[in-house]
């Protein structure tokens, strides 16, 4: 049975081997009949599939990058929110603010504490500022309670809405930047879980 040499090369043209092929068989890929020209060195041969000729190069070229797509907005808001749900660091405990209700609940606190401390008088020390019956506290994300005067309560608080804030702010720089990193998740765009603490007391 008679059988001829094919050449097969890849969707760049690179030779990828020769194959003997009985030609009543269907071809296997992109081949040629026509055999590459001999290479030294780091000479690679490329056939021009429009010419029918092989092309010598003095070396095979690098690869293109691959396609990066380019970061959107709404990337940012996604990262702005998975570390918003992250939650906070105030006074050495860690505190959840995974949902809506959470917030809402924060700033209810908030407002709370403030009258408490501006009309009611709160003082310092003074657990049951919120309930006469009951001393103040908060949950912490290990599931502890924190007891708050009003005084502490309105810090915490406080540093909740400014922890959102500074989050708020760095996902409107990132997005402000043209093209925004393709590194937007790393830490050093946003601000550490701790930051928001160290703020409030000062």
């Amino acid at each position: 049975m008679d059988t001829v040499i094919i050449y097969l090369y890849d969707q760049f043209g690179y030779l990828i081997r020769a194959q003997e092929v009985d030609p009543r068989d269907p071809l296997p890929g992109p081949c040629t009949l026509t055999p590459p020209p001999e290479t030294v060195g780091e000479q690679v041969a490329v056939y021009r599939d429009w010419l029918d000729v092989w092309e010598i190069l003095d070396k095979k070229p690098a690869p293109p990058p691959p396609y990066v797509p380019p970061v959107e907005g709404y990337q940012v808001d996604q990262e702005k929110d998975r570390r918003t749900a992250m939650g906070f660091m105030f006074e050495g405990k860690a505190y959840l603010t995974e949902t809506q209700s959470q917030m809402n609940d924060i700033l209810g606190a908030l407002a709370d504490a403030t009258a408490a401390i501006t009309v009611d008088q709160a003082q310092p020390g003074d657990l049951r500022w919120a309930d006469p019956r009951y001393d103040f506290a908060w949950s912490a994300a290990d599931g502890s309670g924190v007891p708050m005067d009003a005084q502490t309560c309105l810090a915490f608080t406080r540093a909740a809405v400014r922890r959102k804030s500074l989050l708020v702010g760095a996902g409107l720089a990132l997005k402000a930047m043209n093209p925004i990193p393709v590194d937007y998740m790393d830490d050093k765009y946003w601000p550490p879980m701790d930051s928001t603490a160290k703020a409030a007391r000062k």
